[in-house]
């Protein structure tokens, strides 16, 4: 699968800088002390339903849990080495005494982050303590997401613009009153957290909504029927749509991508 964004929040946790250090100086270049830098922990992700009717298993979980040690916290998801703020030096998989949307135990994969204390990242350092920077959003990516009801693989059906698997079972409708979402598994590697604006919600929640179909895809989705024929230009246009899917902000980005669209198909009606 391509990279996908998950959402989710800061959490109480058992950073302490103090008792941490030793796994915090695992990852700086000179040796750091308690004073120096400041710590705090994050839900990264869950095996609960999201707004994408997907939802991590626990071996998932498991998988993306030693590949997140070491990786970094940016904002807005922009790979730049200037964004850099935080990085990783614990994570932990957690069975809580809560049960998803599905009636299982809800488990978590909870992480452990550090940042430098300088005059530079104090306004942050601020924003966090006060709980205006809260909600994280997290990118990684897994080879399979299957489906819930049989276990085959799900994939996108141009024709019907829905995602279903070869049984024929669709992401989000109920059979015999069990619904049927994406089983994410097989996790391939785990990129970095990023502090975004969205709303704040309780439980998982992916950053792209199916029921706030963004500019682009409504315009693919009136071309369904010439599809066929430029499935595969489309098709390449997916995931820099998927990444967009941020939140209710980036209205100018999804507009762009909707043109970026429109262009696409122009072009490939010109060259017939």
């Amino acid at each position: 699968m391509d990279r996908i964004l998950k959402y989710m929040s800061i959490s109480n946790g058992r950073a302490d800088a103090s008792a941490d250090i030793a796994l915090i100086n695992r990852y700086a270049v000179k040796e750091l002390t308690p004073d120096g830098v400041f710590v705090y922990s994050l839900i990264l992700c869950d095996n609960d339903v999201d707004r994408d009717n997907e939802r991590f298993m626990d071996k998932t979980l498991n998988q993306l849990a030693p590949l997140f040690l070491g990786k970094t916290g940016i904002s807005d998801h922009s790979w730049s080495a200037k964004k850099q703020h935080s990085r990783i030096y614990r994570t932990e998989v957690e069975k809580t005494e809560k049960l998803n949307a599905l009636g299982e135990p809800l488990t978590v994969l909870r992480a452990d982050a550090y940042m430098i204390r300088t005059e530079d990242t104090k306004p942050m350092i601020d924003a966090i303590e006060g709980g205006i920077l809260r909600e994280v959003s997290v990118g990684c990516q897994v080879s399979e997401c299957n489906c819930s009801i049989c276990g085959k693989r799900l994939a996108f059906d141009w024709a019907t613009w829905t995602e279903k698997c070869s049984n024929d079972h669709i992401k989000g409708h109920e059979y015999d009153g069990k619904r049927c979402v994406g089983n994410l598994e097989k996790a391939v590697d785990a990129y970095e957290f990023s502090f975004v604006a969205v709303p704040a919600q309780r439980s998982a929640g992916v950053v792209k909504s199916v029921s706030d179909v963004p500019e682009a895809l409504q315009f693919l989705a009136e071309h369904a029927a010439e599809l066929p024929q430029y499935a595969k230009e489309l098709r390449s246009l997916l995931p820099a749509i998927k990444a967009a899917f941020i939140c209710d902000e980036e209205r100018d980005k999804r507009a762009s991508l909707a043109a970026a669209a429109k262009a696409n198909l122009k072009s490939i009606r010109k060259g017939e």
